[in-house]
């Protein structure tokens, strides 16, 4: 159901990703600029599906701990695209304003997460009432 508010950061966090894909730079040398769309293959990989796990998680709304779970997941696979590129890549490379926004749609999956709970502890004292 895309009227509660998980679900639209769950979209909100695929658009970023997506966008920060083919927009923002990730490293940036004196001369180059190195984008995901061109560079970067595992790292990318890890984004799109961090992505398709956001959306598939929308359609998921009936079953709010596997929503959890897919939270969880698209969030370990930016961590991971972000490592890739850090750790891996980095080699006398100034970071990109592309990797540090990374964190805006961590953050939205964080926060999907917390509102999932919510509606999980209000759904669960509706059955204690009934």
């Amino acid at each position: 159901m895309i009227q509660r508010v998980q679900s639209l950061f769950f979209f909100f966090a695929a658009i970023c990703l997506i966008t920060i894909v083919y927009t923002f730079p990730v490293l940036q040398d004196d001369s180059t600029i190195y984008l995901l769309k061109t560079n970067f293959a595992a790292a990318r990989l890890f984004i799109f599906l961090s992505a398709a796990l956001s959306l598939f998680a929308i359609s998921q709304f009936k079953n709010r701990p596997r929503q959890q779970l897919i939270a969880s997941v698209a969030r370990f696979m930016i961590t991971i695209a972000f490592f890739l590129i850090v750790f891996i890549h980095k080699d006398d490379k100034v970071f990109g304003i592309g990797l540090i926004l990374l964190i805006v749609p961590f953050i939205t999956l964080i926060a999907a997460n917390f509102f999932i709970k919510r509606d999980e502890k209000l759904v669960k004292s509706a059955d204690r009432i009934r």
